[in-house]
């Protein structure tokens, strides 16, 4: 792909047209780019990547999904912003690099006649340079680094443009195929392995059973009980709840609060861990409800605009547990762990042998499908199982659905009615053609991440998890 992308790319004719341009400045890349005082958290070829520019592009990414996701922002979200942003970042310089192999670059009239497009930069109608440098002055923005910002953007549109229109051509056998996958069904068949049938093949000995005691005896313990009180602040309140946060952290007293304020306090009693879990699932109290110690103040629980406020009264830890109890789940788990794990290898034996045993069918069901009926739902890298066809028949790995195992080939398929193709045709075509560039974009990118992880020309010095 990489030679063949080299030997064509010089032969289009880029033509970029940007209807807006954002004036206040941020460097694409972010502003540590420029830094050289920053510490280097990974290298692209000869381009670095440093803390700077990464906190920037973290922070904007983190201001984006706080409007989408609201309270549900958690440490597992967080976690994988981290990779994707240091990821997006990597892929970046990927491009500037395979732009530099090309010899692609972004020329003084281009980066004229972008700026000179934007209204904001005219006077009269026209494109005045004195109002040009007084709007960077205004938003502190040096015009030597906007420029360099600037052309950069130009550069990986230009790129990205080349790589897009530099994929396979797509004929109408490809384009057809595509409707089959969107529009079709498909029928599968199916072995289960259930790791209950092996449960009884499993053995776990005393030795094993005690060492694993030894180890985790300080997990065994009765649920924590806990006594909350909190109020209640409705989204169309005058009373914000940040406000009422930092009040009652003065106060440490909700009773008395809630009485000044007119509002309600209720009370939860002396509840169990799960109860409140239960009780409170849309809160997701569990991420720190057992951080709180007795008279901490909760930061604002919000759920789809009403807010609570909490105050922990009492907190009692769960009891140990009875030894002959603790052992008695801890064989449960081994056993289930096992018997799981037998399971998965036979599922893998019989595809080895293929011999599968008996088979039971799916139905139709549309190829976009995200769940097989009275089975479950399909795991997201086994999505893949919906694509088999007559020439690929067998799916070569057990796929795990409700903690079976299922090993899949293809029984049957519907194509979609010909009259609606007909219909659809010329929609579909662009859309298909469309996706294919944006496919054939990633996939370059990705074989060339590989290529440059192979050879040592990507080296991340600090992983996303330490930053």
């Amino acid at each position: 792909m990489l030679k063949f992308m080299r030997k064509y790319a010089r032969s289009y004719l880029i033509k970029i047209i940007f209807a807006v341009i954002i004036i206040v400045f941020v460097f694409y890349f972010g502003a540590g780019s420029i830094r050289e005082s920053e510490t280097v958290i990974a290298e692209v070829g000869s381009f670095e990547i440093r803390d700077e520019e990464y906190r920037e592009s973290y922070n904007r990414e983190v201001e984006i999904f706080r409007q989408l996701y609201r309270d549900r922002m958690d440490e597992k979200l967080l976690a994988d912003l981290k990779e994707k942003v240091l990821s997006d970042i990597i892929n970046r310089y990927i491009l500037l690099t395979e732009a530099r192999r090309l010899g692609i670059s972004v020329s003084d009239q281009e980066f004229a006649d972008l700026i000179g497009s934007v209204e904001v930069f005219h006077k009269d109608g026209k494109f005045d340079k004195e109002r040009y440098l007084a709007v960077l002055r205004q938003n502190r923005t040096d015009a030597d680094q906007f420029e360099k910002a600037q052309k950069t953007m130009l550069l990986l549109r230009k790129v990205v443009s080349i790589i897009r229109d530099t994929g396979a051509p797509v004929s109408d056998a490809d384009i057809w195929a595509g409707y089959v996958r969107e529009k079709g069904k498909i029928e599968l068949a199916y072995s289960r392995f259930d790791p209950a049938v092996y449960k009884d093949r499993v053995t776990v000995s005393d030795k094993e059973l005690n060492d694993l005691y030894e180890k985790e005896k300080d997990r065994f313990r009765g649920e924590n009980t806990f006594r909350l009180k909190y109020i209640v602040i409705d989204g169309t309140s005058s009373l914000k709840d940040d406000q009422a946060y930092m009040d009652l952290l003065k106060a440490k007293d909700i009773d008395t609060y809630g009485r000044q304020k007119g509002l309600a306090v209720s009370d939860t009693g002396e509840a169990s861990q799960s109860e409140l879990f239960r009780r409170f699932r849309a809160l997701k109290i569990e991420t720190w409800l057992k951080d709180l110690r007795k008279g901490d103040i909760s930061l604002p629980a919000r759920d789809d605009g009403t807010s609570y406020i909490f105050q922990l009264v009492t907190r009692e830890d769960g009891k140990p547990m009875e030894k002959s109890a603790a052992l008695a789940s801890l064989k449960a788990r081994i056993t289930g762990e096992k018997a799981k794990e037998m399971a998965r290898l036979a599922a893998g034996d019989a595809l080895k042998a293929k011999s599968t045993g008996a088979r039971t069918t799916t139905g139709f069901i549309s190829r976009t499908a995200t769940s097989i009926p009275k089975l479950g739902e399909i795991p997201k890298d086994a999505m893949d199982i919906l694509g088999l066809t007559k020439e690929k028949p067998v799916y070569d790995k057990p796929v795990e659905i409700g903690g079976a195992y299922y090993v899949f080939s293809f029984a049957g398929e519907q194509e979609p009615d010909r009259k609606e193709w007909e219909k659809n045709k010329e929609g579909f075509s662009r859309y298909y053609a469309a996706r294919h560039r944006e496919q054939f974009l990633r996939s370059f990118i990705e074989e060339s991440k590989q290529a440059m992880l192979k050879d040592g020309k990507i080296k991340v010095l600090k992983p996303a998890k330490e930053l």
